[in-house]
Formats: C-alpha cells, structure tokens, sequence
C-alpha cells in the first residue's frame, strides 16, 4: 500500500488527480464546500466506502477554525448544510485565541485530541515571540514530527476526543450534517477523517488522497509562509519540517500512522472497535446512516 498511497498522494498534490460521483479519486472542486472565510473547507462526500456505495454528499464537513468565517459562511452552512453539530479538536487555549462563531441550533462540542498542560510545557519554555514562533518552537521541541499522529491515537485524550466524535456522529438527527475542524484543519482534523473514512469503508488509497487535499486547499497559503520562512533565515530540512507544523501535509505522517494501528491492531477497523469503543454493530450502523443506498 505504501508505494500506491505515496504516489497517488503526490498525483493529488499538483492536482493530477481527478474524480466524479462515486469516485475513489479526489477532486478540490467536487469535495469543496465553498466558504470564504474558512481554510481548508470541504467534505468527505462522493468517496466509495462499503460495498462500493458512496458516502452521502453534504453530511460529514472538515475545515480548519471556523473563527474567521463570515455571515455568508454561517448562512451557508444553515441553509445549504442543515449544520447541527460542530467537533472542535483544538487545545482550550487554541479556542481562547480564535473562538468559533456562536451559529444559532448549532451544538458545539469540544473534543480535544492533545493534552495541552503537557504540550504547552514542551513547547514554551522559551516564550514566542509571536504564533510562527510558537510553531517553529513545536519543531524544535520535538511535539510536531512524523510521529505525531501516533501521539493523538495513542494518547488518552485523543483515544477520548475520537470516541465523542464517533458517538456524535451515530447521534446526528437525519438531513443534518456535523463539521469537525482542529486550527489549520490538517492534522487532528486528518486523522479524523481517516478515521471516519476507515469505519465507512473507503480504500486506504483514498484517505491518503483526501489527506493531503490540505496542500491543494493551502497552496496559496503554503506558498506564501514558505516565503516567509525563507525571509527569517529558514532553509533545508529545517524549513521543511516547520512547514509541517504550520499548513503543510507530509503523506509519510500518516503512513506511520496507519502502520501503527495495523500493528498493534490488526487495522485501523481494529483500534476503532478496541481503543475507541465503537462497536462493529455501531461500524454497521455509521455505514448504514452515512452511506448512500
């Protein structure tokens, strides 16, 4: 799978890939949800899951922080969306920072995937001077490297922020969607796609395709934070590897996470039903409610 995932990976990064209804290819424009204000904006509908039937369109959204987003944004998100639920996976001093919008009959949950005492330790013994700082400090520090979605998956409060996340999604009432989001809507928010992706059945292929749709969805934001980089002295693996902690996805993040859970639990299926405590009957249940006839 490794070789495929990679390649397949990249093909979706200069944009090579493309798909339609019921594709196992990815597309920014069929997986876009069209805000303005919000990065990395888009939906898990259209990818073929269990007994090749399409997951619903329009149901499960994944963005980054939705602090920015405008009234065009919330207007969209009730009327074309039925938007009930909000998943925020970010740390509480994260949320402090730039809280999501209060949108009216939308329930936002806080599930936190990092254990922020811990992580902030680590990352400011020296204070930052600003949020790239904080970032590049995180590199320096050792909280952000290839392993780091390990940690999420291996770590309590992930393993309890995953599991509210599954029960809410068997909770949503019918014709309502549930957008879960973390800062940049790549890392906690990727490993949570993958994991939704994986109860729903879609190929491991697709989910690596669909994870680094983030480096298509932030070129531009990519682009100019690496120039930026550049500019404050960054070069070589260095910049590479802050670019990681900052709107940039490295497929090898998330093979090294999927190897970990094949081999502590036979699949990612496997640590869904173990550590999570979804049951396969509820697997059975998701699949029913979140996949087309």
């Amino acid at each position: 799978m490794k070789y495929f995932a990679v390649m397949l990976a990249l093909l979706a990064v200069v944009g090579i890939a493309s798909g339609c209804e019921g594709s196992s290819t990815t597309q920014t424009q069929s997986q876009s949800i069209n805000l303005e204000g919000v990065g990395n904006a888009r939906e898990l509908g259209g990818y073929v899951g269990y007994n090749g039937r399409a997951v619903k369109h329009g149901v499960i959204l994944r963005t980054a922080d939705l602090s920015h987003a405008t009234s065009n944004d919330i207007q969209r998100l009730q009327d074309v969306y039925h938007l009930a639920t909000v998943i925020d996976l970010r740390m509480n001093m994260e949320i402090a920072q730039a809280p999501d919008p209060e949108i009216p009959g939308v329930v936002n949950i806080h599930c936190g995937i990092m254990d922020e005492e811990a992580t902030m330790k680590r990352i400011q013994e020296t204070a930052p001077a600003d949020k790239v700082e904080l970032l590049i400090n995180a590199v320096k520090s050792g909280v952000v490297n290839d392993k780091l979605y390990i940690t999420f998956l291996s770590g309590d409060q992930g393993k309890e922020g995953y599991s509210r996340m599954f029960k809410e999604l068997e909770a949503l009432p019918e014709g309502k969607s549930l957008l879960f989001h973390c800062t940049q809507g790549k890392d906690r928010t990727g490993c949570a796609a993958m994991l939704i992706l994986s109860a729903l059945g879609v190929d491991e292929d697709t989910i690596m395709a669909d994870y680094v749709l983030t480096n298509t969805f932030n070129a531009k934001l990519i682009e100019s934070e690496r120039k930026m980089l550049e500019e404050r002295g960054y070069r070589g693996e260095e910049l590479e590897a802050i670019m990681k902690a900052m709107d940039e996805v490295d497929p090898q993040y998330m093979i090294n996470a999927l190897e970990w859970m094949k081999e502590n639990y036979s699949s990612v299926a496997g640590y869904i039903t173990q550590k999570l405590g979804v049951s396969e009957s509820q697997i059975d249940a998701l699949r029913e409610k979140f996949l087309a006839k």
